[in-house]
């Protein structure tokens, strides 16, 4: 992060209404995405209002604030809410120093996480969705602040394509998502005709959910210790018993997540649609625990998964007490793990192992030695869960894992 005019430090500023409550864990989240883009965080200010405010503070309010961003020389001041474009202009007038909004900081954390080509390509749709839609604020003088954070990739261009943004910039943003989805549509089409279950972890953001594919695949994926560590869908195959599977890592969600991101990254969150079971990992160190859980369900609910089976995990138990322990356990019921400690886990393998067993048609199929090649179909198509010999044939017990799999039911015995 160099260069003139780069925003490096900053204040963070909240606004709630007078006996509004606020959320206790909000504030250190903005802190946590701004300190994750490099950001110095100097001070954290909240303004209570009696009344709605047009722009938000009341003109006092607003002398304060740029007294204190003087004061403190901050380069930027960061709005934990979401500002309208005339919000956005007044700020930046009345302020003299850059100013961001919660969603504008969202799609700088997702900008700055981006490492692949897809999910670069995702948050310049994201970037560009968001400016069609600030295009009064940037006609106000929007670009004449010092800069954002400097960030590498598509959020530097935000204000050079504003001019740009006409009736053709919308067709061929609208192509390019095509262009992306339809990638992922065939991935998931042929994921969808195999007999592999596919089970999607998923939850908030930072829940651990790539920590515990690795555990339980023995794969390397990437796991930070961060906000939007995991942009792009990845699968790693996991047994559980007999059940051959894949383990669908997913984009992480977070309370008041931008609109453009939930439509540029929405094919990426189809993954979960397409699923036979669906992990909920939450973390359960946090002390909004039930409000994490409702995000996540209605964001689920949203893309259709409201019916699928679910398994509720509170991860990183190790770090909680007992008394904590006892409160979750009053809150909602689910597995308690810990991917570092590995508490709990053979029970969770154990578990999704029954769960996958108990939703697949079992069959008992009787195989002549002369067919081995049916044989061979039923291995690739089916859970085996036995075999015997006869004199003159292979007696399988198995479980169909996925409906239209090519079995060969003239061997299948009902009775």
């Amino acid at each position: 992060m160099s260069g003139e005019g780069i925003a490096r430090t900053a204040v963070i500023v909240s606004v709630r209404k007078l006996g509004e409550m606020v959320d206790p864990d909000r504030p250190g989240e903005t802190r946590q995405l701004a300190e994750g883009l490099g950001l110095d965080v100097l001070e954290s200010k909240t303004y209570v209002q009696r009344t709605p405010q047009r722009f938000l503070l009341g003109k006092g309010q607003v002398e304060e604030l740029h007294e204190l961003l003087q004061a403190l020389r901050a380069d930027l001041v960061i709005f934990d809410s979401e500002l309208t474009p005339l919000q956005y202009r007044h700020m930046i007038d009345h302020l003299e120093t850059s100013v961001m909004d919660r969603a504008r900081l969202i799609l700088e954390t997702f900008a700055s996480q981006a490492h692949t080509a897809e999910a670069k390509k995702r948050v310049e749709i994201a970037e560009r969705l968001f400016e069609l839609t600030q295009l009064r604020a940037m006609n106000a003088g929007y670009d004449q602040q010092a800069g954002y954070i400097g960030m590498r990739g598509p959020g530097e261009t935000l204000f050079q394509k504003r001019r740009r943004a006409k009736r053709s910039e919308i067709h061929d943003l609208r192509e390019e998502v095509k262009q992306v989805d339809t990638r992922y549509a065939v991935k998931a089409h042929t994921r969808q005709e195999s007999a592999i279950v596919k089970i999607a972890v998923v939850g908030y953001t930072n829940a651990g959910k790539s920590t515990l594919i690795n555990l339980m695949a023995g794969s390397e994926l990437r796991a930070e210790d961060r906000l939007f560590a995991t942009l792009d869908t990845a699968a790693r195959p996991a047994h559980f018993g007999r059940q051959s599977t894949v383990l669908i890592d997913t984009v992480g969600f977070i309370r008041d997540l931008p609109e453009s991101l939930m439509d540029s990254f929405r094919s990426t969150l189809m993954e979960a649609h397409d699923a036979d079971l669906l992990l909920h990992v939450v973390d359960a160190g946090v002390r909004d625990l039930p409000e994490r859980i409702h995000i996540v369900d209605t964001v689920l609910a949203r893309i259709g998964c409201a019916d699928i089976p679910r398994v509720l995990l509170f991860n990183k138990i190790d770090t909680v007490e007992q008394a904590r322990r006892e409160e979750i356990l009053r809150i909602r019921t689910g597995f308690m793990i810990s991917a570092t400690t590995l508490e709990g886990i053979d029970r969770l393998k154990d578990h999704i192992a029954e769960v996958l067993l108990r939703r697949v048609a079992r069959g008992r199929y009787v195989i002549p030695f002369i067919e081995p090649e049916a044989r061979s179909d039923v291995y690739a198509g089916a859970v085996v869960l036995n075999e015997r010999l006869t004199a003159r044939s292979w007696i399988i017990d198995a479980a169909g894992t996925a409906p239209g799999v090519r079995l060969p039911q003239r061997f299948l015995r009902k009775d």
